[in-house]
């Protein structure tokens, strides 16, 4: 799927990205908030942008996408997946 984006040249000149680059930087911001919103997985967003772990850990530390919290729920519906030990 193709979409145009139009960038007034004033706002494409304060962010400071090269016209080149601002299609790229527009698609990791998309994916980035998906995975924010918890609708894309950090490995998906790494597959989708052609990222090895460590470029796509060093994208999500500069965009500030910190790892979700584990809550105490989270923790038991994680254990009652696992099968017990025979």
């Amino acid at each position: 799927m193709e979409i145009t984006l139009n960038v007034p040249e004033p706002v494409a000149r304060s962010l400071g990205y090269a016209r080149e680059t601002l299609p790229r930087r527009a698609l990791e911001a998309l994916l980035i908030d998906e995975c924010s919103r918890g609708r894309l997985s950090r490995g998906k967003v790494a597959e989708l942008l052609g990222l090895s772990f460590h470029e796509a850990e060093i994208l999500f530390r500069e965009s500030r996408l910190l790892y979700p919290i584990k809550t105490a729920a989270d923790d038991l519906l994680d254990n009652a997946s696992l099968r017990e030990a025979p």
